[in-house]
């Protein structure tokens, strides 16, 4: 059997953006149901493309995966968090979500480009159309959620400021009862000129 880890590509948030989602994360708790699973700070990114379990060696391995972002050509851009909502709706939610004032269609390019250099790896894009979002929350019994009305309506009030994105990021995610770990594997900077 082949040994694997579990990854994902994706932008990473600065240490200030991190304690900024924290805060908004304290000031949503209250209205919240209590079933929720909130991120948890210094685990906040921008998701490009999950690509499951990808072998440490071999086909469609770590080295190849690496090489193939490294190929990934963009120019630096700004993203800036802001309004928000829930996955897949407001009735049955599973995931409530930080929406983007900034930078969203940057991140649907590059999550198409990240897409075009992983298919030929056999990492296949997702069926749905990309949406660039934050998880701030996911939610374990949906159909027990109650009214998220109050939760939603104050994050569409959230604004963050602008941050940079420089580079993209290849995560290793372990799992664990206490929420995910991610250990970086490769960063990819953007081309700058």
């Amino acid at each position: 059997m082949t040994a694997t880890c579990r990854a994902f590509v994706g932008i990473a948030l600065p240490p200030a953006y991190q304690q900024a989602l924290a805060i908004i994360r304290e000031r949503l708790r209250p209205l919240a149901p209590p079933d929720m699973r909130w991120t948890r700070p210094g685990n906040w990114h921008l998701t490009l493309q999950f690509l499951g379990d990808v072998p440490l060696a071999g086909p469609g391995g770590l080295d190849e995966v690496k090489a193939a972002l490294a190929g990934v050509r963009f120019e630096p851009f700004v993203l800036a968090g802001a309004g928000g909502g829930s996955f897949p709706d407001a009735k049955r939610p599973r995931v409530v979500w930080l929406g983007l004032a900034a930078g969203g269609q940057a991140c649907v390019r590059l999550a198409a480009a990240v897409a075009a250099a992983l298919s030929p790896l056999g990492f296949p894009a997702e069926d749905r159309p990309f949406a660039a979002h934050l998880t701030l929350a996911r939610i374990r019994a949906p159909d027990r959620v109650g009214d998220l009305a109050p939760m939603l309506q104050a994050l569409s009030e959230v604004r963050l400021p602008e941050t940079p994105v420089r580079d993209i990021t290849l995560w290793r995610s372990v799992l664990a009862p206490s929420g995910p770990r991610y250990a970086v594997l490769a960063t990819v900077p953007a081309v700058v000129g």
